[in-house]
């Protein structure tokens, strides 16, 4: 039986946006010139040249039948054409993906939607870089999508402003990001995958910024996600707690709240933490499930020799991890002492300068002077990288 096309018609478009057709003649506009054919000879006997410059202004909606004729006068298949009707439901996927570390299909979207470049693209190309640590496009996308947020859609230019505010945590503008994503709206009642998003990085700031705000927030989110039943956010979350607790040397504290933690590496990554501030280690076998920072000063306690090899084998991507500073701060920078002066200066500086990567650089060299900034005995972390300057301090 024939499909009634009126009613196919009214179906899509109940499902469909007004953006996307403005998209849709931007593509076909672009598509066009490129070929160096003009309007007249793309309208033929199929429609008038000013019907056709209406659909590229986004003036008028093409049915199904006329869009499938001008992509075939064009050579654009027409699945490409209507992929630019999926793009919002895309672009709420890949939140949702992100959120969920779901990576590969992050990586399937991003391979969709690559021959488009439109707002909407450019919010998943964005995530996608962020997802890849890679912050030197996802920084450039951001400054193209500043230009055009007056085109996009409230929910878009939401998941623009969490997203640009994930980017500035990169960048280690803590107080900016909070700020951001302060506008959002009752941020701890919004139960959807972007607003829980924001609200844990959110957490990581003030855990980054070692604020009391860490144990006030902590405690609002773990009650959202067991509320939503999501246990390993939860989990995440009391690990980030704990982590302040430790830091703060709030022990007691950090007892209780270990024996509630249920996954194996963040409950042994805490359990270490906690016996090297009470200074009390047992046996190395008991370390067998640590947080890859934790494995780092593992190895500096009980397999010194290595360490070296061991550091510089680290993936760099890993010290965005919000539990970056504190094993770092208690091994690397907290002695004057001459040995720790020469593991600064000959070797861990000199391997982070070496990095190609300018984020991975920066991101290492600053952590390190911030975490220094917070402790009395940090002079052998700033001579080091002074004298490998010629003089010039961070």
């Amino acid at each position: 039986m024939k499909k009634n096309v009126f009613l196919e018609e009214m179906k899509r478009r109940d499902k469909e946006d007004d953006n996307a057709y403005s998209m849709i003649g931007t593509e076909l506009k672009r598509v066009r010139t490129s070929q160096s054919q003009t309007l007249s000879s793309i309208a033929g006997n199929l429609c008038s040249v000013s019907y056709l410059c209406k659909i590229e202004n986004a003036q008028l909606k093409p049915n199904r039948y006329m869009l499938n004729e001008i992509c075939k006068k064009l050579n654009v298949e027409s699945p490409k054409i209507t992929l630019l009707f999926e793009l919002k439901n895309l672009l709420n996927q890949i939140v949702k993906h992100y959120y969920d570390k779901e990576y590969e299909a992050i990586d399937a979207i991003y391979e969709k939607c690559q021959a488009f470049d439109n707002y909407r693209t450019k919010l998943i190309f964005l995530i996608y870089y962020i997802s890849k640590n890679k912050f030197d496009e996802a920084n450039y996308v951001s400054k193209e999508l500043f230009k055009i947020t007056s085109v996009m859609q409230d929910e878009e230019l939401s998941i623009f402003m969490v997203f640009h505010s994930i980017l500035l945590y990169y960048e280690e503008n803590y107080v900016e990001t909070i700020d951001n994503l302060r506008q959002m709206s009752n941020l701890y009642d919004l139960e959807d995958t972007l607003g829980k998003t924001a609200s844990l990085v959110c957490l990581e700031c003030y855990l980054k910024m070692n604020s009391p705000m860490t144990l006030l927030h902590s405690h609002k989110l773990l009650e959202l996600f067991l509320k939503t039943s999501e246990y390993q956010q939860a989990e995440y979350v009391r690990y980030l707690q704990a982590l302040y607790m430790i830091q703060n040397n709030m022990l007691d504290c950090v007892y209780k709240e270990i024996k509630y933690i249920q996954t194996l590496e963040y409950r042994n990554t805490l359990e270490f933490y906690f016996d090297i501030q009470k200074k009390e280690y047992k046996n190395k076998e008991e370390y067998q499930h640590l947080r890859p920072f934790a494995k780092l000063i593992y190895t500096y306690i009980f397999d010194s020799k290595n360490y070296l090899n061991v550091f510089c084998g680290m993936d760099k991507n890993l010290g965005y991890a919000c539990d970056f500073s504190y094993n770092i701060a208690n091994y690397l920078t907290l002695s004057d002492d001459l040995e720790r002066y020469s593991e600064l200066s000959e070797m861990i500086i000199p391997n982070i300068k070496q990095t190609n990567n300018l984020w991975e650089h920066r991101f290492f060299l600053k952590e390190f002077c911030r975490i220094c900034s917070d402790f009395s005995r940090y002079k052998s972390f700033c001579k080091a990288y002074k004298d490998l300057n010629g003089g010039e301090e961070i």
